[in-house]
């Protein structure tokens, strides 16, 4: 069998099947790489505290680049602009959103179409019920949490006074007769104006960061969304070519493999009946056909629409071996 796997025209089979073998490898490392980089993941660049200047400016519409960056915003709430948002989860349970607006500290020529200060709306925290809702910090504060984009407004006519169906910066700016940026801050963390963030030293803020009334529970919103699993469609591709990669190196075992037991018995791979022989200068068999009385490599059967006597047309010469003629 060794002989027949390292015959010539065996090992030309073997570099056309280890070249398609590498190629499907190629393709499935593809696939493989393809199905980690569909992931969603994390940008840790957006957990780093930085001013909201950098992020988005007055007049600009958010988007997924400018979203869930973490922000630092000073300024002054409007204690009498407090809305809440129904229908918030926060460790399961359902409660609502104390949202306020909050006019940034020195923001009057900020966009002149503003006429004035720029504000932005802050989510503050999350309450069970509507009525928890504690009144806003009334000196300025520094608040830091991540920007989001604004939800679409909906239809709020059955909804009590000072609640709204969704946070909607649109929708907001009506409300409190205020220019507003297009997006809004959960907030994660609040001191007063006069104080430093906590912020660790890779720009971060500190796990034990949190807003200053008591009374609210700190909205912990990741970046949205984050998907580290895999693309399964992607991971069944690269398994797919591995599996072809396999196939193609198999041909070539299968094609030796026919090759020897085709020389072992060579009767269960011929439809001719009779003797049959092994030529090892041709690397071919031969066999005596009963009809034509000489000898026929199966490489040249004579052909189907031979002589109705069965006889070949083809020209015989004397076989080496056996004394014999052959085709």
């Amino acid at each position: 069998m060794l002989k027949i796997a390292l015959s010539p025209r065996s090992l030309a089979f073997l570099t056309v099947s280890l070249i398609i073998a590498a190629l499907f490898v190629v393709l499935s490392m593809w696939q493989l790489s393809s199905s980690d980089q569909a992931a969603i993941v994390a940008d840790p660049d957006k957990d780093r505290v930085k001013p909201l200047s950098e992020v988005i400016k007055p007049g600009e519409v958010a988007t997924a680049s400018t979203a869930d960056h973490t922000v630092e915003i000073t300024g002054r709430y409007d204690p009498e602009s407090t809305v809440v948002i129904p229908g918030r989860l926060h460790d399961g349970a359902e409660g609502y959103w104390a949202v306020t607006e909050l006019v940034l500290r020195d923001s009057d020529e900020l966009w002149g179409p503003a006429n004035g200060p720029m504000s932005i709306a802050v989510a503050r925290g999350w309450v069970e019920t509507a009525d928890q809702v504690p009144a806003a910090p009334s000196d300025p504060v520094t608040v830091a949490g991540r920007f989001l984009p604004p939800e679409a407004p909906l239809g709020d006519s059955e909804l009590p006074e000072g609640q709204l169906a969704s946070l909607s910066p649109a929708q907001l700016t009506n409300e409190w007769d205020a220019p507003l940026y297009s997006g809004y801050v959960a907030a994660a963390a609040e001191v007063p104006a006069s104080q430093q963030l906590p912020v660790t030293d890779q720009g971060t803020l500190d796990s034990n960061a949190t807003v200053m009334s008591g009374e609210l529970r700190d909205l912990d919103i990741d970046q949205q969304p984050t998907d580290t699993s895999l693309n399964m469609l992607n991971l069944f591709y690269a398994l797919e070519w591995i599996v072809f990669a396999g196939f193609a190196v198999f041909l070539w075992w299968r094609f030796v493999r026919d090759e020897y037991l085709r020389q072992q018995d060579p009767q269960k791979y011929f439809y001719l009946e009779g003797d049959y022989f092994w030529d090892e200068d041709a690397q071919s068999f031969y066999y005596w056909d009963e009809q034509d009385q000489c000898y026929y490599y199966f490489d040249d059967q004579p052909a189907a629409n031979s002589s109705s006597d069965g006889a070949s047309t083809r020209e015989n010469r004397t076989h080496p071996e056996h004394g014999a003629t052959y085709e």
